[in-house]
């Protein structure tokens, strides 16, 4: 399974087959993981992704040695968490779901923003970098409002048995905000909360337009190394 990871790193290809992902995860398992199975089962994939993505890219046993105990750790913890509800766990468990997903962004950027041709895959992966930016965002609002009573209003009619409940709602609120699109049925009250949703809007905005003005530069210096080694014989 880690070669295969390991490989899908080492190619183009890789950053599609991680859209796909990362879009299944977010839009379709996430909401479906009522069971504690189905939640293992999501989180160890992830991991997996992340532990092969930075033992490809950094390539340093420090590192790796670092990423694979913090990856035990959080299986463990967030596995307890699903068994036994608990205020602690749940917020070390978003907390660590911001590091990982961080994590995976960067290494996936790396991807993204190395020398050669700009291609669909590419393309592809700087939209999988958004996507964990409003997860990251996500959790990060889950772990605000586990420790701060009141931090969201929601509407009357929403009911929350645990904290999966709650992580759906914020994670659709920071999808909402990162676009731009605010329906206002989830609005920020506590003042940490509203500098996260303004930071994320931000974030929102200048994300593309960065992403877009570095992936037409690095088109360009492609071309022209493509044309200065076509019209030199050596």
């Amino acid at each position: 399974m880690h070669r295969l990871l390991t490989k899908m790193w080492l190619s183009d290809v890789g950053l599609t087959f991680l859209l796909v992902v990362l879009f299944l995860q977010i839009f379709v398992f996430f909401p479906l993981t009522d069971t504690v199975f189905g939640k293992i089962l999501v989180n160890t994939l992830s991991l997996l992704i992340v532990i092969s993505g930075v033992m490809t890219v950094i390539g340093t046993h420090i590192w790796a040695k670092l990423v694979v105990a913090l990856a035990v750790l959080n299986l463990g913890t967030r596995s307890l968490g699903y068994l036994h509800h608990d205020l602690d766990l749940d917020t070390l468990n978003a907390l660590m779901s911001v590091l990982f997903a961080g994590l995976l962004m960067w290494v996936i950027l790396i991807q993204v923003f190395r020398e050669g041709p700009v291609n669909a895959h590419r393309i592809a992966g700087s939209v999988a970098a958004y996507l964990l930016i409003g997860f990251v965002w996500g959790e990060a609002y889950l772990i605000v409002a586990l420790q701060t009573d009141m931090a969201f209003s929601f509407p009357q009619t929403v009911l929350f048995e645990d904290s999966h409940g709650l992580q759906d709602k914020l994670l659709y609120f920071s999808f909402i905000t990162l676009t731009s699109v605010g329906y206002g049925d989830i609005i920020p009250v506590h003042p940490f909360a509203q500098r996260l949703a303004m930071l994320e809007a931000l974030i929102g905005q200048l994300f593309p337009a960065i992403l877009l003005a570095r992936l037409v530069s690095l088109e360009i210096e492609s071309r022209q190394e493509r044309r200065k080694a076509g019209q030199d014989p050596s």
